[in-house]
């Protein structure tokens, strides 16, 4: 992989809590290019990562919780309402970066997708009162947190923030949005099949950019790669089969990807509206991959980017995955029910999946694991078995919109 540009370097500790957690605050104290420096580190997914680099208004609050310093972002994607990510401080590195917060040092923060890749960054200049907020690094306790434990205490400080409400001795709250002059950090990795794959938070594509994280994920399941944007034959010429398509002695797997377009509107659009396009493009999705499985069953041929005749497995169930920028956005679950289920498996022979990039990496991290445990397993075979428990997770939950997690412990799946 490389990049254009200055970036943040994940440390293990961070890169591994980066990629087990969907949104997540942190600060560090980093060696830069002029010494250390304190850095503010953002994971989110894309489309909240959107709204933060065209200027959302932002808030940077911290509070003690059980003798702890709690550290939240307020970023307001959906009018005067948001989403908060916040984190427990742990680590002494953590807290050296506060201070020098504290003592009016600038702040350099950095924006991570779903994979944790560094996607952009910013100086963000801290509007407040600071005195409190040294007195609170002096004090509070470091170590792991307990977060089963300490939530408790937590959400109703967040709950607080959130509604407005919180008392100034509570909270310390600083603005610190409202920037559209960020830095973008361009990504590139070379796929298994020699091609350059870009990541680029400010493309404004961004139906390309969601599937080139969708290529991301899924290139290293197979030592062929994935196949992106294959080609079927249309009068003359040819047309798209599905975005991204992988296929092993299995079965395959079909992916169509449905973004939403911030970038490029007047104004950012509020939740409701982003719920409104992600509905109609999951209808779309579905309807496509319908027509791409029947034409893998009439035996029609598939073509790379350079003509060349793809192997693809035509007889077995194939994966029909839906890919949306973002879970939460789905509005009418009830819509991708069991009946939603079993009528595609009775039109295709396939199973149907609705996800988003957070879902597809633990998918993908699932699979990895499984293989890992076996002699015989691939990643992509286990990728394969994976959707598979999936589909009946889906189907024991009654809704598409689910999110699973791998227990080896008790050899189960648990969805939410």
């Amino acid at each position: 992989m490389g990049h254009d540009g200055p970036m943040h370097i994940l440390s293990a500790h961070n890169r591994s809590e980066f990629l087990a957690v969907p949104q997540l605050i942190r600060f560090d104290y980093a060696h830069g290019s002029d010494g250390f420096e304190p850095a503010f580190l953002v994971k989110g997914s894309t489309v909240l990562l959107k709204y933060i680099v065209l200027g959302a208004r932002m808030q940077l609050a911290f509070t003690i919780c059980g003798g702890r310093l709690l550290c939240a972002l307020k970023v307001y994607d959906d009018g005067e309402n948001g989403c908060i990510l916040w984190s427990v401080v742990e680590r002494e590195e953590e807290l050296n970066g506060i201070r020098s917060l504290a003592r009016d040092e600038p702040l350099a923060a950095f924006l991570f997708n779903e994979l944790a890749v560094n996607v952009a960054w910013n100086n963000l200049p801290a509007q407040g009162t600071l005195d409190r907020l040294s007195m609170w690094t002096n004090n509070a306790a470091l170590g792991r947190v307990d977060h089963s434990a300490i939530k408790g205490a937590a959400l109703p400080l967040l709950n607080r923030l959130h509604r407005h409400i919180e008392d100034e001795d509570e909270w310390l709250v600083l603005e610190v949005g409202g920037k559209s002059d960020w830095k973008p950090i361009r990504n590139h990795f070379i796929t298994a099949g020699a091609s350059i794959s870009l990541i680029h938070l400010f493309d404004d594509d961004e139906g390309n950019q969601q599937e080139q994280l969708g290529v991301w994920l899924t290139d290293n399941l197979q030592s062929s790669g994935v196949h992106h944007s294959p080609q079927i034959p249309k009068g003359n010429g040819t047309r798209e089969l599905t975005d991204i398509l992988l296929s092993h002695e299995f079965g395959s797997v079909l992916i169509e990807s449905k973004a939403l377009s911030v970038l490029t509107r007047e104004r950012l659009p509020d939740r409701a509206k982003l719920t409104r396009d992600v509905s109609a493009h999951i209808g779309k999705a579905f309807a496509q991959l319908r027509g791409a499985m029947r034409a893998l069953k009439s035996g029609v041929p598939v073509t790379g980017p350079k003509g060349s005749t793809l192997s693809v497995e035509r007889e077995r169930p194939a994966h029909a995955i839906v890919l949306i920028p973002d879970l939460e956005l789905v509005d009418e679950r009830a819509a991708y029910g069991i009946e939603f289920m079993q009528d595609f498996m009775s039109a295709t022979g396939g199973f149907a999946h609705l996800l988003d990039i957070a879902e597809l990496l633990r998918i993908v991290q699932a699979a990895e694991m499984i293989a890992s445990r076996g002699t015989t397993t691939t990643p992509m075979m286990a990728f394969d078995y994976y959707l598979v428990e999936r589909a009946k997770t889906a189907a024991n939950a009654g809704t598409l919109c689910i999110e699973v997690l791998l227990r080896f412990a008790d050899d189960e799946t648990t969805a939410d």
